[in-house]
């Protein structure tokens, strides 16, 4: 039987009783129980379930009562509280730096939380749009569009992420993948590209809209545009729409393109006007035919907009035309740059047609740090400096090492105009197995070798017996009707590094004794240009092989007391 709803005066008479009951601070019901009896023999005659009904209903308003009474008791504590009485503005400069904390898959959800602590912080969350500026495409699509529409004309972070790892509450290492997709997440974002403050987007082109939208629109820049990271998901093609670019880019102070299709013209634009620039990464960028073709290899007229970027501390530079590239190189100042990195593929067999200022911008390089490593890989050249300095840099050439070697010895070595050394790295597989006798040679005169490693055994056992002769390389033709003139292989040679399971003790033994030993009876030395120096630094890397005591005993006797070293690390 369900209880009948109790009349205003029932109601009033129960809550009284109740109420006197609690203020009596009576633990036992009993005197609940005798106040409902005297109000049983009063004149009101009160039912069962009228009673039920009074109690609960007293009590549902004694809750609601209650509740109310701790809300604005908290509320009153949480006014007293020294952060309660901040300025807004300070308030939200001290979210914003906590949120600084905070990865940007977690930013909205950290910051939604934060809202949620009292009416004052989300009073001042929501009247602070730069709080909400962070877009990332790990949230929903209605956070997202939350944010943007909260943010209002504040400048974005935007950010698209392919997966991250998080922490859960409790504590395990969660993999969070991406609740937009690439294409859905550059709808959201590219109609407010006026507002782009920090973008990184790298999967462009993954689906139809993008690859639509960048077909028809052109990227609208800023001077609101800091940073800019935009990368195209496959190599670039004529057949996929030109990324183009337009507005002011006064304000960019770091710019990645990777795989993109895009105009010169825009190119050149962003980098002439980006004086505070300081980082710049680009690569494998493709322009038109007509536009690359438009710029000779080594015009350095004033035709075309000067690039100038005097606070570039960082560059990259990897797989890019010549008409992109050669407007920037020129233009570098290399005393700013802390670290640099080049790609170019030499394609031409005529060492003159490499453009100038590459050939420049590198021996400058070369010039700077004194020390140079040339190190022989399967597919290029690695150029980089031999130990750390203050200024890295890596030049890095593609093609064959019968182009390169000569472009290298003949075209880019003369043109260091300060003392250097060279050290070079050779190993079996990055020579090959039967390397051309045109790359041997122009290896053996290759200028200022003072560092030589060796990697492998064919090479190694090649190397080793080219510095026993004394006469391996030719200098010169000689008088008519005498010996020519010849040399030892690189006698300026000052580090030896080798591999022992790839040659013996007996074998190093042998080159020390040709080399550095006493000369050989009968040996004539008017036919030899110059005595090779003395090594500085033996490095032998321990293999399986166990080389004899009384051997290394003779090895480090002719090398000198310290100069032998095994090389274990």
């Amino acid at each position: 039987m369900s209880a009948k709803t109790a009349t205003a005066s029932t109601i009033n008479s129960v809550s009284q009783s109740l109420l006197k009951s609690i203020e009596s601070e009576n633990a036992l019901p009993l005197g609940l129980l005798r106040s409902l009896q005297a109000f049983s023999e009063s004149d009101q005659a009160f039912s069962q379930d009228e009673i039920r009904a009074s109690i609960c209903e007293t009590i549902d308003r004694l809750k609601q009562r209650l509740l109310e009474n701790v809300v604005t008791t908290q509320r009153r504590r949480n006014d007293l509280l020294p952060i309660q009485r901040l300025p807004p503005e300070v308030l939200s400069t001290i979210i914003s730096h906590a949120l600084a904390e905070v990865e940007s898959y977690n930013h909205q959800q950290r910051l939604i939380q934060l809202s949620t602590v009292s009416s004052w912080w989300r009073s001042v969350a929501l009247e602070t749009p730069s709080l909400w500026s962070v877009i990332d495409s790990n949230d929903a699509d209605w956070v997202v569009s939350l944010a943007l529409e909260r943010s209002k004309d504040a400048p974005l972070t935007v950010v698209s992420q392919e997966g991250c790892h998080t922490t859960t509450l409790s504590g395990r290492c969660a993999c969070r993948h991406p609740t937009l997709g690439p294409d859905d997440f550059f709808e959201l974002v590219s109609p407010h590209t006026t507002r782009w403050g920090s973008v990184s987007l790298r999967q462009l082109g993954y689906g139809l809209r993008s690859i639509e939208w960048l077909g028809q629109n052109k990227i609208q820049l800023s001077r609101r545009l800091q940073q800019l990271t935009l990368c195209w998901t496959q190599s670039p093609s004529t057949e996929t729409p030109v990324t183009g670019f337009s507005g002011p880019a006064e304000g960019l102070q770091e710019l990645t393109l990777r795989n993109l299709h895009v105009s010169r013209a825009d190119i050149i634009h962003i980098l002439s006007s980006s004086h505070r620039m300081t980082s710049l990464n680009l690569e494998s960028l493709l322009v038109s035919e007509r536009e690359d073709e438009a710029v000779p290899h080594n015009d350095l007229s004033d035709t075309h907009p000067t690039v100038d970027l005097p606070c570039l501390t960082k560059l990259s530079l990897k797989w890019l035309p010549p008409s992109v590239l050669l407007p920037i190189v020129q233009g570098i100042n290399i005393s700013t740059l802390e670290i640099l990195s080049i790609a170019h593929a030499n394609a031409d067999d005529d060492p003159a047609k490499t453009p100038f200022p590459i050939v420049s911008i590198i021996a400058k390089l070369i010039a700077d740090t004194r020390w140079v490593t040339v190190d022989l890989r399967s597919t290029n050249v690695i150029l980089q400096p031999h130990l750390e300095t203050t200024r890295q840099y890596s030049v890095e050439l593609r093609g064959e090492y019968s182009v390169i070697l000569p472009w290298l010895r003949l075209h880019l070595m003369p043109q260091i105009t300060e003392e250097y050394s060279t050290e070079l790295k050779m190993s079996s597989e990055g020579l090959g197995d039967n390397p051309s006798q045109g790359v041997l040679d122009n290896l053996m005169r290759f200028p200022e070798v003072r560092s030589v490693v060796l990697e492998g055994s064919t090479e190694s056992w090649r190397w080793m017996w080219l510095l026993s002769l004394p006469g391996a390389v030719q200098t010169g033709s000689g008088v008519a009707g005498q010996n020519p003139v010849t040399s030892w292989l690189w006698p300026g040679l000052r580090h030896l590094m080798t591999q022992g399971d790839c040659v013996s003790e007996f074998t190093l033994l042998s080159v020390l004794l040709a080399r550095y030993g006493p000369p050989s009876k009968g040996r004539s030395m008017t036919t030899v240009e110059a005595l090779p120096c003395r090594l500085e630094k033996l490095g032998v890397r321990p293999g399986n092989n166990v080389w004899r005591e009384e051997v290394l005993d003779r090895i480090r006797e002719l090398v000198g007391p310290g100069r032998f070293h095994w090389v274990t690390d």
